[in-house]
């Protein structure tokens, strides 16, 4: 059929994105491409959010996707996760250890040949070690000679229901759990183990059918013996989800490897029956953060002159953002007119397109992720869990001798009451169960923030500070004017013991860690992005070091502790006159400024040496499934810490520290180490600094 004859696809779903929770490669919070895809110029009612390797920016797009539908809009959320895929992990952790064992037998012959002055090159592909941050352009390169060990794919999941949900919280659990080895991984086991009401799809050229098909094509195999691995690779898929979950996904870009990868999946789908599927892959949130994208990608690759170049539009290769039903079209007829293969499959790329938006809305359900907290059951006989809380803060007056003191005795039921009101009693017993668990293995600090404006916490034995003297507000905590669930922080001796103190009570798959991301802020981003446009570094600095001075005490909200304030563009463009003259003279920083300001990132070197159960080993062999960090408790006992992550974010610009005893520590510039004066960078210190040791 000729393309003229064709009617463009009138719907289309993006069912493959990613956010700035794909750390230096996607770029813009989820709520910025939510509002893309709802706006008038792209007229979408649904998207997918599937950051590399974890689940991190699903609440964020949920909690947006919520007040979109609040407001009257027609829209579905749906939550994925483009995972790092093997086909077995077991075979995959067997090559690699072996690939270890040789690193290590090279440098025991390394150290043994010493005096000959023969370096021996030993390849550890960047592989030990931790968490690597995506690279696209790495990704998508197909190194033919490239280990097995050292290969990861792309694989596209997304959940369909509730179950499905829950079993993608699982996967990305079980991927660091149990795949972690710098990358987190499943394979098919955990697929099929965990599969039901999900959705799986192909991928981009980093998927392992976009590498069986260019791996093939290097080779000079066959069509036939190309599409045979194809067939090997559906049957896992299709028995790991059902078939009817399983499709072929097609892009379009300027890539050539792209079109090779779409013409066999086109045949593939010809003999199999496996429904093809489009989509755009975005990376950011409009069409206009092309340049922002491209920089923002840089800036952890900061260690290379030639890195500091930024594309021209015409060398993009790849337009990667929430593109519609046209937009997708208008791509694939740029593709239609190089590629010949393309002529009579017109139609099916049609399809291809629109058939998302039809998964989306006829094989999809509605699934919001829970928010509501879920504490653990109070269950005590003949009381409520009210009356059995306070008993126990009576209990604690009259321990104290402070039952006849009428302040207290106050204070204690203006809590209690506040606390009954808005239900939550339950918190505060299970807080009250974990620290008297906890206080005979470890010390706790008297309070931290807020949490020690409460004397219910100071009798339940949470806090350590009695507010009464001190005068310290309960409602700076807590009060019926706040409907948040209390937050209660604490600095603790050895927070292990805390944390196997709520395990043994409420069970391991009740205590999780939580994400904590860095992020970009004002000063070190002014000075990254002008070095792009070779600004000297002086006329930055002279800018950027009063700041702090200048702009906080007119920017800070009154209510705002110190220790919070975060330096803002617009406060700085405000109150800071040097910095508004800088920017209207560089207004081109000013836009990355604004696009980038409190985008993720993450400060050790590789090479840097950390004490561990095993002895020292530099920060690159580090494995988090096994290895546990040495760390000095308060009291001066040795502990070792299995609870960490370790973050790889590529190149970048590193200080040099020495010692007086000759001990040299590399870290990047924005790293905060403790000083005479408090924490400072490790950019901002000067000759006169003393670091102080713990």
């Amino acid at each position: 059929m000729s393309i003229d004859l064709i009617t463009p696809p009138d719907r289309f779903v993006s069912l493959h994105s990613h956010s700035t929770f794909s750390t230096f490669d996607g770029l813009g919070y989820p709520s910025d491409h939510i509002d893309f895809v709802l706006s008038e110029s792209q007229g979408m009612d649904a998207w997918a959010l599937t950051d590399h390797g974890n689940g991190n920016g699903l609440a964020h797009a949920h909690s947006h996707a919520v007040k979109m539908q609040k407001a009257g809009k027609k829209f579905r959320q749906i939550y994925g996760v483009e995972f790092y895929f093997v086909p077995s992990l077991d075979q995959w952790t067997n090559d690699y250890t072996a690939h270890r064992q040789a690193i290590k037998d090279a440098k025991t012959a390394s150290a043994a040949e010493k005096k000959s002055k023969e370096k021996i090159i030993i390849d550890a592909d960047d592989e030990s070690g931790g968490l690597v941050i995506e690279d696209e352009d790495e990704s998508k390169k197909i190194d033919i000679l490239k280990d097995e060990w050292k290969r990861r794919y792309h694989l596209v999941v997304t959940a369909r229901n509730r179950k499905g949900l829950n079993n993608l919280f699982v996967l990305v659990k079980k991927s660091y759990k149990d795949g972690f080895y710098r990358y987190p991984r499943i394979d098919f086991k955990m697929l099929k183990e965990h599969g039901e009401g999900l959705h799986v799809n192909t991928a981009c050229l980093g998927g392992i059918f976009s590498n069986r098909i260019l791996r093939g094509v290097a080779h000079d195999k066959s069509r036939d013996e190309i599409q045979k691995d194809l067939l090997n690779l559906t049957d896992r898929f299709t028995d790991a989800v059902g078939i009817e979950n399983f499709k072929l996904e097609l892009q379009f870009n300027k890539l050539n490897k792209q079109h090779v990868v779409n013409d066999y999946l086109i045949e593939h789908h010809k003999l199999t029956g496996i429904p093809l599927i489009s989509t755009a892959d975005s990376h950011y949130p409009s069409n206009d953060k092309w340049q922002a994208r491209e920089l923002y990608k840089k800036l952890g690759w900061l260690g290379k002159k030639d890195n500091l170049t930024l594309p021209a539009f015409e060398d993009l290769k790849c337009e990667l953002y929430p593109k519609n039903a046209q937009q997708m079209w208008d791509e694939f007829l740029e593709g239609y007119k190089e590629h010949d293969f393309y002529k009579g499959n017109e139609q099916l790329v049609k399809e291809s397109i629109e058939r998302t938006h039809d998964i989306v809305w006829n094989d999809f359900e509605d699934t919001w992720i829970d928010v509501s907290a879920k504490l653990p059951t109070i269950s005590i006989p003949n009381k409520t869990p009210f009356k059995h809380l306070s008993d126990l803060v009576k209990n604690a007056l009259i321990s104290e001798g402070l039952h006849t003191n009428k302040e207290y005795v106050d204070r204690a039921k203006y809590e209690l009451s506040d606390i009954k009101y808005l239900g939550h009693e339950a918190y505060f017993i299970t807080m009250y169960e974990i620290f008297k668990k906890a206080e005979t293995k470890t010390l706790f600090g008297p309070a931290r923030g807020s949490g020690g404006g409460s004397l219910v916490n100071y009798l339940l034995g949470i806090t350590q500070l009695d507010p009464i003297p001190y005068n310290l507000l309960w409602s700076r905590f807590l009060g019926r004017h706040r409907v948040s669930w209390p937050d209660i922080d604490t600095d603790a001796g050895d927070r292990d013991e805390l944390i196997n103190a709520a395990k043994e009570l409420y069970g391991d798959d009740a205590v999780i860690p939580v994400s904590n991301f860095n992020t970009l802020k004002l000063k070190s981003l002014v000075k990254d992005i002008a070095k792009f446009y070779d600004i000297p570094f002086d006329e930055v600095n002279k800018v950027t070091g009063p700041l702090q001075d200048q702009v906080m005490q007119k920017a800070m909200d009154k209510n705002q502790e110190k220790s919070v304030f975060v330096l803002k563009h617009e406060d700085c463009m405000k109150y800071s006159p040097e910095y508004n003259e800088f920017m209207t003279t560089y207004p081109e920083v000013a836009e990355h400024v604004d696009t980038l300001f409190m985008q993720n990132r993450s400060c050790f070197t590789k090479d840097t040496h950390i004490l561990t159960d095993r002895g020292y080993m530099d920060i690159e062999e580090l494995n988090p499934v096994s290895d546990g960090i040495v760390y000095i408790d308060n009291e001066g006992n040795q502990k070792v810490n299995h609870d960490y992550e370790l973050h790889y974010m590529g190149k970048k610009e590193v200080f040099e520290i020495e010692t007086e005893c000759g001990k040299k520590i590399k870290l990047t510039p924005d790293h905060e180490v403790m000083t005479q004066d408090g924490y400072k960078k490790v950019c901002e210190l000067s000759e006169s600094d003393i670091l102080i040791k713990f």
